[in-house]
């Protein structure tokens, strides 16, 4: 390798982020309730907060998940349609198509009016 990866990791990486999460997440809404305050007073820093408490309790906390995405240059097999064959360890698996079946989705039938012949007339 040239070294180039070498650049993207940082030196030093602290053992404990949650702290420093911490704090930057207090000054982050401390920053929001001082500008509520500075363009509504009392009242401003009062619905900044609010809005604090609301985003806390609709978005949850914030996660450090990663998410695995796994692409493919071409279009995935149809199973159903073509069936399936692989080997696994050295032994064939063979899984046949799926015998066709009659479409699910009928046409739509019309229904009659609520009304009888006897009160059309």
């Amino acid at each position: 390798m040239d070294g180039a990866d070498e650049d993207l990791v940082p030196e030093h990486v602290p053992e404990d982020v949650e702290p420093v999460r911490l704090r930057d997440r207090q000054e982050r809404n401390r920053s929001m309730v001082q500008h509520g305050r500075r363009i509504g007073g009392m009242p401003g820093a009062m619905m900044a907060g609010a809005m604090i408490a609301l985003r806390d309790i609709y978005e949850g906390p914030v996660t450090d998940e990663i998410v695995s995405v796994s692409e493919t240059p071409d279009e995935p097999a149809d199973v159903d349609r073509d069936g399936l064959s692989m080997t696994v360890e050295g032994i064939a698996v063979t899984a046949p198509a799926l015998p066709a079946t009659r479409n699910l989705i009928t046409k739509r039938r019309r229904r009659r009016s609520r009304t009888s012949r006897r009160d059309r007339r």
